[in-house]
């Protein structure tokens, strides 16, 4: 049985030996304590996966040789998209991770109106580089093989063009419509909007509104934005996409 997962962004090929990267090594010398011979998991997110076996350790460095491909795939139906309002520091971080973890193909981080995060060009950079990171780490979890777009983050207003689906939904307590009422299909591309903390505004509700998205509601309670969007794409994928609840 594979010790772990690992993600590595260069072909792979039966047979072959490659070195693994400074952080995969890292991980697997100091974590997870590999030893020669040990089966690793190996997948470069252009779908499947590879078995390879650890065939030298030396201070900071792996090498394995991969030795089988196997065409699994943990990859939802339904194509479901998350249009993310930043959130402060861990939380935006818990739900990047769950949201891969729960089959979101695309993130789009948004500056909205009530986002409290400030981000500079240096930063916007840095914070997609961690983001990136979480969602690799998640991928390797979950067992997923393809790892999901993210989009450097922007405004609402420059994040509509990339907004684009069969069906976009916007959270909001005051939307009198809600998901079921919605004849979402299985393959459909489905994107759903939540707010940071404080939620979307009126005028950015009205905003998307008038872009085609529909506002609906997930009950008379008010959730915290990252329980927002995962209780959203949690229903998404009970009532159209693959998990059986």
């Amino acid at each position: 049985m594979a010790i772990s997962r690992i993600f590595q962004s260069t072909a792979l090929v039966c047979g072959s030996v490659i070195l693994l990267d400074p952080q995969a090594s890292h991980h697997l010398i100091t974590v997870l304590r590999a030893k020669v011979n040990d089966i690793v998991t190996i997948f470069n997110g252009r779908g499947g996966e590879y078995t390879a076996i650890v065939i030298q350790i030396n201070k900071k460095q792996v090498s394995v040789e991969i030795k089988n491909y196997i065409a699994r795939e943990a990859e939802s139906s339904l194509e479901l998209y998350l249009a993310q309002g930043i959130s402060r520091g861990e939380k935006m971080d818990y739900t990047i991770q769950k949201a891969v973890e729960l089959g979101v193909k695309k993130i789009i981080p948004l500056l909205t109106e009530h986002c409290t995060v400030k981000l500079n060009e240096d930063r916007r950079v840095k914070r997609f580089q961690h983001w990136q990171s979480i969602i690799i780490s998640a991928c390797e979890q979950s067992g997923r093989n393809y790892i999901p777009e993210l989009l450097l983050p922007m405004t609402l207003e420059e994040g509509l063009h990339s907004m684009q689906a069969d069906w976009c939904f916007a959270l909001s307590p005051t939307a009198l419509s809600h998901l079921k009422e919605n004849q979402v299909q299985k393959h459909d591309r489905v994107l759903v909007l939540v707010g940071p903390e404080g939620g979307l505004s009126e005028r950015e509700i009205n905003l998307v509104s008038q872009q085609g998205f529909v506002p609906i509601s997930l009950g008379p309670r008010i959730l915290r934005t990252e329980t927002a969007a995962l209780a959203i794409i949690t229903a998404m994928q009970c009532s159209f996409g693959d998990m059986n609840a």
